[in-house]
């Protein structure tokens, strides 16, 4: 029997872990799958909090619809009937800045209409077919939506975007490794306005969950995919083994075998095991940074909720006077999130842009959040619930030149004795994203132990 074994029990190590399983069964290879998880439960940054009838998400929220791989886990897991879809109001989206709370209008009449810009500002954005496709390098973010549809757009919306997507700098950020889709667009039509005209019409993809949380699908693959797990299993190093590896747990004991590694782990913690075997690998991994995220639930109930608007979330630009990078109201997004009447406020605190508030302590974090909270909303009443979930290590930064490094870090892995790398730390920050990524990192896996199966055909 051959021994696949998995660093990491987030999405993208448990779907490596569930492709290469069910890609053993099809084509009756003897393979055994072991996923080795530090915290006490899977799910790494999907962590769903049940307390006092009230459902948090410490990490995603959803996933968007129209991913295969995505749909085939679900239905793997069970979870078909279990899929939640978002209200309408999750297509209500906010910014404040300005000193004043505006929705973002997404029909592009109603939008030039909702005075987010000024008279200049929108005059500049229609002007976008007019601008010529970028013939140059990597760009980031900013660069990209100020080229496109001016600085003021960019520094008005594209800004606090990035701050509530990525807890990130737009600055920073390269369009080509976080949004590439984006980039895909302007080579296609030239024009995002032209091509956004050009795809009127298609479905979109429909933001979901599930009944009781996001962390039911990964609970679910750890107990139905027909692999091992072990949770609180803290690897303390790996040992190349032939043509296989050994790999030490905390705690003493024989070292575990395996035939194959996958890693798929946070990108610091696997910098950590495989710098020994390649320090310059290693430091291409920690250069990825992961700054703290903290994130502060705040239930309140109806006499304040009524104050709090109906939608998505609300962006907060810099400089106004607040820390938090945003709010999301999941009580407005999903049925069975909190009591009735009641809402649920989310903030989060830190990234890169401030990465002293994420490392807070949690009764700084709460009155911090709190009186921010209140102030924006204009709130008199205490919050009935209040919960704060602290992320040391939190979103990674693709910053410039990601795309760079994770070629030289997949050169560096492929050249290691069957080890594969993943995460969301790599090649997509969704959570759809990193799942699809563990499926193609697993069926890579399910190749070598012996499977037929053709790469992308049952499973992408």
């Amino acid at each position: 029997m051959k021994r696949v074994v998995v660093i990491g029990g987030g999405i993208s190590g448990l779907a490596a872990a569930w492709t290469t399983q069910r890609a053993a069964r099809l084509h009756g290879a003897d393979v055994e799958v072991v996923v080795l998880e530090r915290e006490a439960e899977v799910g790494g940054k999907a962590r769903t909090i049940s307390r006092d009838g009230w459902v948090l998400e410490a990490g995603p929220s959803g996933f968007l619809s129209g991913r295969p791989g995505m749909e085939r886990l679900v239905d793997a897991a069970g979870l078909r009937d279990d899929v939640v879809r978002a209200r309408p109001a999750a297509n209500r989206r906010f910014v404040h800045r300005g000193g004043t709370t505006r929705e973002i209008v997404q029909h592009p009449v109603g939008f030039l209409r909702s005075r987010l810009l000024t008279a200049r500002g929108r005059l500049r954005m229609l002007a976008e077919p007019l601008v010529p496709r970028h013939r140059g390098g990597e760009e980031s973010v900013w660069a990209f939506s100020a080229r496109r549809l001016g600085r003021e757009f960019a520094d008005g919306l594209i800004d606090p975007m990035m701050l509530g997507i990525f807890a990130g700098n737009a600055r920073d950020l390269s369009l080509d490794a976080a949004f590439p889709l984006m980039r895909g667009l302007e080579r296609e039509h030239r024009s995002l306005i032209l091509a956004m005209i050009a795809r009127r019409g298609r479905p979109g993809r429909e933001l979901n969950s599930f009944r009781g949380g996001m962390q039911r699908l990964p609970r679910a693959l750890a107990e139905r995919g027909g692999f091992q797990v072990r949770c609180n299993a803290v690897v303390r190093a790996i040992a190349r083994a032939n043509e296989g590896w050994r790999v030490w747990l905390d705690g003493g004991g024989d070292p575990l075998h395996a035939d194959a590694l996958v890693l798929a782990g946070e990108p610091w913690a696997m910098a950590e095991l495989l710098a020994p075997h390649d320090d310059a690998l290693g430091g291409e991994l920690r250069a990825i940074r992961c700054p703290p995220v903290s994130v502060v639930a705040l239930g309140y109930a109806p006499p304040a909720a009524a104050r709090v608007p109906l939608g998505f979330g609300v962006l907060l630009a810099r400089g106004e006077g607040f820390r938090m990078l945003g709010n999301l109201w999941e009580t407005h997004l999903y049925p069975e999130r909190g009591p009735e009447g009641h809402v649920l406020v989310k903030a989060t605190f830190g990234g890169s842009v401030d990465a002293a508030a994420g490392a807070l302590d949690e009764s700084a974090l709460l009155s911090l959040a709190r009186a921010e909270v209140e102030r924006l909303y204009g709130i008199a009443d205490d919050p009935v619930f209040a919960h704060v979930v602290r992320w040391p290590h939190a979103i990674p930064q693709y910053e410039m030149g990601h795309l760079d490094r994770v070629a030289r870090i997949e050169r560096a892995v492929a050249a290691l004795p069957n080890a594969w790398i993943t995460g969301f730390g790599l090649r997509g920050v969704a959570f759809a994203d990193a799942a699809s990524d563990g499926i193609r990192t697993g069926e890579a896996v399910a190749r070598l132990v012996g499977s037929a199966l053709t790469a992308g055909a049952e499973y992408t």
